[in-house]
């Protein structure tokens, strides 16, 4: 819902240039048509797959990639500030969804064994049998919404995406 908000909100934003912009301060329409199309996918495609998981009884797709970042983590096991930048949610909202995660039984809190003070969010048994129900769910959401319309080669959009990541991450995301 919320991710859903935030990128309903930049499209309307991106609708509008103030007064008086020059052409060199503008974008063209082509790049805003992108834009456009890339953030309106995403959220109606994320929004589906999320529906569609809890249509089968399962958590939303938030739940899925809590839950992904930790499997394929070096011993299934992140800080919970490295786990936020792994799923992309602030510190703090990645705190309060490891203590739903933790209440459900699907993580576990940790003590951290390099520093005493701090505490690593683990993936459970019960987490690992929670992604293996998710995934058939979530694998026919990705291939009918996303894989079955791309053109050409997917390591290209992957390629292109990646760039944009690392463009965005170099602000210190």
């Amino acid at each position: 819902m919320c991710t859903y908000y935030y990128m309903h909100v930049h499209l309307m934003q991106v609708h509008y240039a103030p007064a008086g912009m020059t052409p060199d301060e503008q974008l063209d329409d082509a790049a805003l048509g992108a834009w456009r199309a890339f953030l309106t996918a995403h959220a109606l495609i994320t929004r589906r797959i999320s529906r569609d998981l809890v249509a089968e009884g399962l958590p939303d797709l938030g739940w899925y990639d809590l839950l992904w970042a930790l499997r394929r983590s070096p011993g299934r096991r992140l800080r919970v500030n490295e786990l936020a930048r792994e799923v992309v949610l602030s510190p703090t909202a990645m705190s309060r969804f490891v203590d739903r995660a933790v209440a459900a039984g699907v993580v576990a809190r940790e003590p951290d064994p390099d520093d005493r003070r701090a505490q690593q969010v683990v993936l459970t048994s019960e987490g690992e049998a929670l992604l293996r129900r998710m995934w058939p769910v979530y694998r026919r959401g990705i291939a009918e919404h996303f894989a079955e319309h791309l053109d050409g080669d997917p390591g290209k959009l992957s390629a292109t995406l990646g760039r944009m990541a690392d463009s965005a991450r170099g602000g210190g995301v």
